[in-house]
């Protein structure tokens, strides 16, 4: 959808009421912390590459036949033989695997980390329009509740000057 029939979709917040606000908001409020914790998950993945990029660079200076821990979960290790450091697998996603020399690796590692910039740049671009946005609808509610309250305040006057 482009920004122009967005625009005309859109109702102006003085049309809705305090009740439609605070919907809007709390949907909003829930949408901005879902995409927060993606963010954060990229984050996570993001570190993992790098991690995975510094892990090839040892691997290069390593010598061959060298003993080592290979990791088959987080927390899992058996002995393994490092019998060709140039050789590694990597994992394509979906269980495909494709062995590659490290340097192949390592630009398989950057790739990946432009293509996370990329998206946790989005990502971020989207999290600051929804806090702006709610920035509006804030300023609108207290619009309306200083509204309310000098209506009341209004209505208390006549009040009492219908008493004297």
């Amino acid at each position: 959808m482009s920004q122009q029939q967005e625009e005309q979709k859109a109702i102006p917040l003085d049309k809705l009421t305090p009740q439609q606000l605070l919907q809007i908001k709390k949907q909003i409020e829930e949408e901005v912390q879902s995409l927060s914790q993606s963010l954060s998950q990229f984050r996570i993945a993001n570190a993992k590459y790098e991690e995975s990029k510094v892990i090839l660079k040892r691997l290069d200076q390593t010598p061959k036949d060298n003993d080592l821990l290979v990791p088959i979960t987080a927390s899992l290790y058996v002995p393994g033989r490092l019998i060709n450091p140039q050789s590694i697998m990597i994992d394509y996603g979906t269980g495909y695997f494709v062995e590659r020399n490290t340097e192949q690796g390592s630009h398989f590692c950057d790739r990946k980390l432009q293509l996370l910039k990329e998206s946790q740049d989005k990502l971020s671009n989207i999290i600051n329009q929804k806090k702006q946005f709610m920035d509006k609808l804030n300023i609108e509610l207290q619009k309306r509740v200083l509204q309310v309250q000098q209506i009341q305040q209004q209505q208390q006057q006549q009040q009492q000057q219908k008493k004297q």
